[in-house]
């Protein structure tokens, strides 16, 4: 299996160059503001993109190249389907939200190209039960979940498309190898004990957090709700494996009420996961790695250019990013 992969991560390990190095992250954070920090963008491999003018266009066509081009190398049918299904539920999350959240206008929306499931299958779904049928089951039980309702809220739609997209990584993703099951599972880990801090700034009551809660991390939402409980977060953190170093960060947003240290932790933590060699040089394991890498690179430039646009400083910046 590993020597049919040989060509392929020679290709990725050439694609890896276009991610953006240590420097240029430094000039982007210290660039004096919006448009500096589009000027240097330009320069790099984001500026074959950046013919849509929307900078958020830009980033989904280059996420879908970057997808597009695993899919041409993949010999793994379960590494194909696990990254075409996250891209259904992203459009999933666009449809139905626009569909059930109350606003049905016909402005444009944004979409995606379409993974394994056609959007206009996404889209009749939602009052056919013939068409519901076609949906794969994972898709179809989260949609049911939500016609439940009686009224659908934008933000049970995030709360089952979040489920959603836990069950795709954790039925096509996390068996391909340890090292992606580490990965999930620090990410669901990390996203809980981020709900939950937040939750007990604002005093939410523990059946709703443990609604917000997602399966799949270190510890269950029964044991993290009770921690919550019995205010003892940080203490049940520190048994999760490799948790050890962002411990102090996390206490330190539980005293002040601010999450940009905690926050950088984490993305520090997957970042080292999916660069320190935690999965086998050959295999289906690096392209999706790479996949994974640049959709947190793209989500850091997010936050960078909002950041550049609000005029935040630097140094709170540099608070947030685990870069530069």
């Amino acid at each position: 299996m590993a020597e049919s992969f040989i060509y392929a991560n020679g290709r990725i390990s050439g694609e890896e160059t276009t991610l953006l190095d240590q420097r240029m992250w430094q000039m982007l954070i210290s660039s004096s503001g919006n448009s500096e920090a589009l000027r240097l963008l330009g320069d790099t491999w984001y500026g074959g993109f950046m013919q849509y003018h929307c900078m958020e266009d830009c980033f989904i066509k280059a996420m879908e190249a970057t997808e597009e081009e695993l899919i041409e190398l993949s010999e793994d049918e379960r590494l194909v389907r696990g990254i075409l299904y996250r891209r259904d539920v992203r459009n999933a999350r666009y449809v139905w939200k626009n569909l059930l959240s109350g606003d049905n206008s016909e402005d444009e929306i944004d979409i995606e190209l379409p993974g394994l499931i056609e959007i206009e299958i996404l889209r009749k779904a939602v009052t056919s039960v013939e068409i519901r049928e076609e949906l794969p089951s994972l898709f179809a039980r989260a949609l049911e979940e939500l016609l439940d309702n009686d009224r659908v809220t934008t933000l049970q739609v995030d709360r089952q498309l979040d489920l959603l997209a836990a069950a795709v990584e954790r039925d096509e993703l996390v068996e391909i190898n340890s090292g992606f099951r580490t990965f999930f599972m620090t990410n669901i880990e990390q996203k809980n004990f981020l709900t939950a801090s937040r939750c007990s700034i604002d005093g939410v009551s523990r059946q709703e957090v443990h609604e917000m809660l997602l399966p799949g991390g270190y510890h269950t939402e029964d044991e993290i709700v009770e921690a919550y409980q019995r205010r003892t977060l940080p203490g049940l953190l520190a048994e999760a494996p490799g948790f050890d170093s962002i411990v102090a960060a996390f206490e330190e947003a539980l005293e002040t009420g601010l999450f940009l240290g905690f926050e950088k932790e984490c993305d520090r933590r997957l970042l080292e996961l999916l660069e320190k060699g935690a999965f086998p040089v050959f295999g289906p394991s690096p392209l999706a790695a790479f996949v994974l890498r640049r959709e947190m690179e793209i989500d850091h430039l997010r936050l960078l250019l909002a950041a550049k646009s609000a005029g935040v400083k630097e140094d709170r910046l540099k608070k947030r990013l685990p870069r530069g």
